[in-house]
């Protein structure tokens, strides 16, 4: 069970499940409470799909009972839910219909839930409901301490299962043809143009970055701080593509001087591995979640503190200033990736799953 199923990192951790688990122990159907973008084109064939989409409101209250008729009638031996929105209806429909559960956290939570109006309401209820899970995996050390320590998971109901990726996969597609991606230099980012990704902060970033050469700003997605960003870079002069989002983002980021990541928080950023799968350096803000999990500073790729825009400029102008610098970061991070691998992340999942 996911909100949606095509779009962001956990979208595409949950295809990753769907796709490799083994048909032979297992059969897996998929819910979502919304169809979005390719929807069920971006699934295996042979799962079946439940659209729990409701025009009545509130949403939650009626997806609630759509998901508890869904039980009813499939009757499935456990359900892997993923994010806490979704958990907060998936755990009291699957309690309700007495299944067990197993809760997957994407994000990091006690930051997610300041974005929303009664934060400390829905920390009681991620608290009260995670606790009634069978397990409650966590895609980081991080975000598995802080279920811990600030909902009171018990420690032997947590799990931490990092992400994995499909580095051959990425790396093929990286060599694809693609139409837009600019022909001079540029630095890129990828993500929702949504405040959380601080892509506010990258611009003026980048505004230090081009004082001494021009340099394009490619931030791959869509959201609702397009105009905001647009108005910002044309104040601060800086030349920021948005070519929306990218069915194929691999062949923009491999084409990339370096990849940068300024998100406020984060589960465990898929997106810095995908880089350095295509042979890309990597920068990131140092923020709570799962990005020193990643990076090891000074190794696979930089870690900026928060808000440390004159070193953030620093360490993008060296990736332009050295010429093997870029070579040297491609090999080690292409050997790095192999830890993360798609195969093992899923057989632990399925683990988890067989346990009675």
């Amino acid at each position: 069970v996911i909100y949606s199923i095509y779009g962001g990192g956990a979208e595409k951790q949950m295809r990753y499940i769907l796709k490799y688990t083994d048909r032979k122990k297992f059969e897996p159907h998929l819910a979502v409470f919304r169809v979005t973008g390719g929807g069920k084109d971006v699934i295996p064939d042979d799962v079946p799909f439940y659209d729990l989409n409701t025009s009545l409101r509130p949403v939650s209250f009626f997806v609630f009972f759509k998901l508890i008729r869904l039980l009813g009638k499939l009757k499935p031996d456990k359900i892997l839910s993923f994010m806490w929105g979704v958990n907060l209806v998936a755990i009291p429909a699957a309690l309700f219909c007495g299944i067990k559960v197993i809760a997957c956290e994407r994000t990091f939570p006690l930051k997610s839930i300041e974005r929303y109006s009664f934060p400390r309401i829905r920390k009681r209820l991620i608290s009260y409901f995670y606790r009634r899970a069978e397990k409650v995996v966590a895609n980081s050390e991080s975000v598995g301490k802080s279920l811990i320590a600030d909902f009171g998971i018990p420690p032997e109901k947590t799990a931490v299962i990092p992400n994995g990726i499909d580095a051959e996969e990425i790396r093929r597609k990286s060599g694809e043809c693609v139409q837009g991606i600019p022909e001079g230099d540029f630095v890129i980012s990828a993500g929702h143009l949504e405040e959380v990704k601080n892509y506010g902060f990258l611009v003026e970033v980048m505004e230090g970055v081009n004082k001494n050469r021009k340099i394009s700003l490619v931030i791959l997605g869509e959201g609702t701080q397009r105009r905001e960003l647009e108005a910002k870079a044309k104040k601060l002069g800086v030349k920021l593509i948005l070519p929306g989002h990218a069915e194929n983002p691999y062949p923009w980021i491999k084409k990339a001087k370096v990849f940068v990541f300024t998100s406020l928080y984060e589960g465990s950023p898929n997106v810095l591995l995908e880089a350095m799968a295509c042979g890309v350096p990597v920068i990131a803000v140092d923020c709570p979640g799962g990005v020193r999990e990643i990076i090891k500073n000074g190794k696979n790729g930089i870690i900026i503190p928060g808000g440390a825009k004159e070193k953030f400029v620093e360490a993008i102008r060296k990736f332009f200033e050295d010429k093997d610098l870029k070579e040297t970061a491609a090999g080690k991070d292409r050997e790095y990736v192999r830890k993360f691998g798609i195969v093992d992340m899923v057989k632990k999942y399925e683990s988890l799953i067989s346990k009675q």
